[in-house]
């Protein structure tokens, strides 16, 4: 779990598509072999591409009995859908290779995208009318056929990049095509820039691997080197270690990034200009010039981590397995340093039993603080890569504390005023400046309730930064619940807005009960000059985006609904009533006839500006079929369409799909939460009593369910299914207090008391379903994933009067169990709060025996340890409770991916949906509960 941040981040260690050109304007991905992005330099991105959120899991479940009669109707489906979907042999050619490439595979552990947090589907695609005469009628979707169906859904980007030398160049990105690594102009088809041939390329790495076929791939600010990553090995949700090659471009040379220990670097980035790099590897930090290597910290091991995280930062802090920054100029670098030593070790295991060789498992030892352990050490440094001081090219490798000139030793940061260096997080560093002189250092202590700002500067002899300014929500009537973790703020300097004498910068703040974009200046500034949004919306952290040219502010907000996203922009020039402009939904007719559709533009969005800010990727992202475009930000009728997704709205239209409906639902306080209901496609809202209702849930402090993104998955199948025609399901799911973007008070509520209000809000929700006519009351039932099965474990506990069945995934259990970052933000630490962690941990039997529940888990989770389930398993079955059911996923994390088990883990859930409302409804025999024929035979 990850806070308000979306839980699970994808990252993407496959190879991506990128775009190619064609006569008609639309860019359609190129299905040849492509290399992926690196996270190297990225531009500004609002959100995550795993926010488009398709669930790329299905249940294999089939409820019928003949083999014969299955095999039939998954024959006859895909024949439907190439039918359907394509007209001409090519097309065909092209969605029975899709067929081909996933009927087949099964998922290995992927990064951790498990369902717990992943919004389900909102929208309804096709129609369920019947074909005229003589045609067949649309399809339903199967657990076969949709992720078939989704797969088919492709999420086009580009690759921004900055020109090397002319910033008014704007608009390129680079890419593959024609067998070449080549810069493209977005607006012009004939700029071009050629970086290398692939063959050259591949031919310059012969000898180095034994097969050249790179994962990734970025270039240097100059566009003189290239680096490869030839091999990548997953460590946590975020971070990986990895093989790199540098490539010459202008002497067509490919060598290693360091001569030694290349196989397993931890972390990449080139610098911002020129082509220097960092890495890291072995929890050391290092510098490159291509010529010379630097060692910039030498005491890296288990217990210490110099420019990466350490599990619990990656996780819950910074979400990101990198904590070092090169300043804007590329001069300098800050890092952090945290020491893990007194932070006690959690250890599990591996088994790898499809390895007959491996006898003994692996044991893991994971560096894992629990509420009122000790927190990792923190501390910030500054570093000045002494290139020009290395005496000879003889000396191609050294140290920076080998160097006999102070000004090129790592410096550390002080602080004016500290917390307890055992209760400090730094969450957030951010160079102000278009040089390498100023820092922003964002502070909280342990529960994250008071938080300090700090102003730095780099230079050696001024290294005690200076508090600039402060929030407690625990003095001064505040209501004590935690401050969230934003994302950086944005430089803007001087000048570059009318009036702005003095340096400044544009950050995410709370202003009463929302997020709101602030601009403070000058540096030191304790209190915003201006506000540049406000109202009864939030402004979404990490969207942000600064046109310097322009003083323009884009961003992405809640203005328009709180379940949906929308692209905005502001003015820093002007008068006060600075007023904010809409860029989506698009406003011109567009080159492509599918977004011109009815309904293909309303609902949530998403944008990648590119480097100068001066065009954008505009991501449709739901409820109807995602489409992308980059459009303009000076010319308002210039676009270019991505990819519009046709091909699959084509497929999509021979399915008669789920229908969605988006409402509110009161809870107990009388508070409105957004909800929403999944329908089968021959809904009959005027049945008796005919469905049952599933709720879907994730709950956790400042997330988001209901939301207005497109989803083709389990749920979607489940509500289509026909095979039990007398158990259809409707798929409910509804944000109750703590969940996000409906305001400060709302989000607070489960402030110190986590697992109460959240499953009475789910209750609230299925009591306003259980007085539907065409809902079977007795047949409601609750699942989630990760919190979500903790809310899940929860609502069965405390509202077993009204879920009768739940199904809950790696569920936390006892709050004592989770790391300290996450769960002493929301609890506080069990001493400041002992009675809370008591009342919130999963330790009543007596709703599970009332229920039927089933509980599911990875033996190799890092993240919400399998002591959790074991501990809730041991407590159920030592008191005999019938209706409890088990399965662990041997090796699997947090994701459940290992050995291809995810379709499993589907199939069981459907299954025990099924069977255990048919044994509720049919008394079932309980073996359990029988009578004792002997004292029934004395009566």
């Amino acid at each position: 779990m990850s806070g308000g941040r979306t839980e699970y981040h994808r990252v993407d260690q496959g190879e991506s598509p990128s775009a190619g050109d064609n006569d008609s304007g639309i860019l359609q991905p190129r299905r040849g072999p492509e290399y992926a992005e690196l996270d190297i330099g990225e531009p500004q991105d609002f959100g995550e591409d795993d926010d488009v959120r398709f669930y790329q899991e299905f249940s294999t479940f089939n409820p019928q009995s003949s083999k014969a009669q299955t095999w039939k109707r998954k024959r006859f489906s895909l024949v439907h859908i190439l039918l359907v979907a394509v007209g001409c042999l090519g097309v065909y050619a092209s969605i029975s290779l899709v067929w081909n490439l996933f009927a087949d595979t099964k998922h290995g552990d992927a990064p951790d995208t498990a369902p717990s947090d992943i919004v389900p589907p909102t929208t309804s695609v096709g129609s369920d009318e019947p074909l005229p005469s003589g045609r067949a009628r649309k399809k339903l979707l199967t657990y076969d056929n949709v992720h078939l169906l989704s797969s088919m859904v492709d999420t086009t980007s580009l690759d921004w990049i900055a020109h090397p030398t002319d910033p008014s160049i704007d608009g390129l990105y680079r890419t593959v095509r024609n067998e070449a690594f080549t810069i493209l102009k977005v607006d012009n088809a004939t700029w071009t820039h050629k970086l290398a041939d692939n063959a050259d390329v591949i031919k310059a790495a012969s000898g180095l691997v034994d097969r050249f076929s790179p994962r990734s791939w970025s270039v240097s600010a100059d566009w003189e080197y290239m680096l490869f990553n030839v091999h990548i090995e997953k460590v946590w949700r975020h971070s990986i270690k990895g093989t790199y090659l540098l490539y010459n471009i202008k002497e067509q040379t490919m060598i290693p990034l360091t001569s030694k220990g290349n196989d397993k670097i931890q972390r990449v980035e080139w610098a911002p200009t020129g082509h220097h790099i960092l890495f890291v590897r072995d929890n050391n930090l290092f510098v490159s010039d291509m010529m010379h290597e630097i060692q910039v910290t030498d005491d890296g091991n288990e217990n210490v981590f110099n420019g990466i995280a350490d599990w619990v930062y990656e996780e819950e802090v910074l979400g990101t397995g990198t904590s070092s920054w090169w300043s804007p100029d590329g001069s300098m670098l800050a890092y952090l340093r945290l020491d893990d030593a007194s932070v006690p070790v959690y250890q599990y295991q591996l088994f790898h039993p499809d390895n007959s060789s491996v006898i003994y498992p692996d044991d893991i030892l994971l560096h894992y603080p629990k509420p009122g352990a000790d927190n990792p050490r923190v501390s910030l440094y500054v570093y000045r890569p002494g290139f020009g001081k290395i005496a000879s090219e003889t000396k191609p490798v050294s140290k920076a504390n080998d160097n006999p000139d102070t000004d090129f030793h790592p410096h550390k940061i002080t602080f004016e005023s500290p917390f307890d260096p055992k209760n400090t997080i730094i969450t957030n560093v951010a160079w102000l400046t278009d040089g390498s002189d100023k820092l922003l250092v964002y502070m909280m202590n342990r529960v994250q309730d008071h938080l300090k700002v700090y102003l730095g500067s780099a230079d050696p002899k001024q290294l005690t930064a200076k508090v600039v300014r402060e929030r407690n929500t625990a003095s001064n009537g505040g209501d004590g619940a935690w401050i969230e973790i934003t994302a950086p703020p944005i430089y803007v300097p001087a000048h570059s807005v009318e009036s702005l004498t003095a340096d400044g910068y544009i950050d995410v703040v709370e202003n009463g009960e929302y997020t709101h974009l602030a601009l403070f200046s000058p540096l030191d500034s304790p209190q915003p000059v201006a506000w540049l949004t406000s109202g009864d919306y939030d402004v979404i952290s990490g969207s942000v985006t600064f046109n310097r040219k322009d003083a323009v502010v884009s961003f992405l907000s809640t203005q328009a609904s709180s379940t949906k996203f929308n692209v905005y922009q502001v003015s820093l020039n002007g008068d006060s009533d600075r007023q904010v402009r809409a860029l989506s939904p698009p406003t011109i007719k567009s080159a492509s006839e599918r977004i011109n559709t009815e309904g293909a533009r309303d609902g949530t969005y998403d944008a990648v500006f590119s480097a100068g800010a001066g065009y954008y990727i505009l991501k449709y992202k739901g409820p109807k079929i995602p489409w992308q475009a980059v459009y303009s930000s000076k010319n308002p009728n210039f676009e270019r369409v991505l990819n519009d997704n046709s091909i699959a709205q084509n497929a999509f239209d021979g399915f008669s799909l789920p229908t969605v409906e988006y409402f509110d639902v009161a809870n107990d306080a009388g508070d409105k939460m957004n909800a929403m209901a999944i329908y089968p496609p021959d809904f009959d809202k005027n049945a008796n009593s005919k469905y049952g209702v599933l709720f879907r849930v994730y709950g956790g402090p400042n997330s988001q369910q209901v939301s207005q993104a497109f989803s083709l998955d389990w749920h979607s199948a489940l509500a289509s299914q026909q095979d039990v025609p007398d158990m259809q399901w409707i798929v409910a799911v509804v944000d109750g207090r703590g969940t996000g973007h409906k305001g400060r008070k709302y989000r607070s509520a489960v402030s110190k008391q986590l697992g109460i209000l959240e499953p009475a809000d789910q209750a609230a929700g299925a009591k306003y379903f259980q007085k539907l006519s065409y809902v079977n009351p007795h047949r409601i039932a609750i699942w989630g994933w990760s919190y979500g099965g903790y809310t899940t474990s929860r609502a069965i506990e405390r509202h077993s009067d009204v879920f009768r069945v739940g199904m809950a995934v790696a569920p936390v259990t006892s709050w004592r169990f989770y790391d300290t970052i996450y769960t002493e933000r929301y609890m506080k630490t069990p001493e400041m709060n002992n009675g809370g962690y008591t009342t919130s941990s999963v330790n009543n039997i007596t709703g599970f025996k009332n229920s039927k529940f089933l509980i599911q888990h990875g033996t190799g989770d890092d993240n919400v340890h399998l002591q959790n389930t074991l501990a809730l398993a041991d407590l159920l079955e030592s008191n005999n409770v019938p209706g409890f059911e088990m399965a662990v996923y041997t090796d699997s994390d947090h994701g459940i991916y290992t050995h291809g088990v995810q379709p499993s883990l589907y199939a069981r859930m459907t299954n025990f949906l099924f069977r255990s409302f048919h044994e509720l409804e049919n008394k079932q025999f309980d073996f359990w509960r029988h009578s004792d024929p002997n004292i029934a035979s004395s009566k």
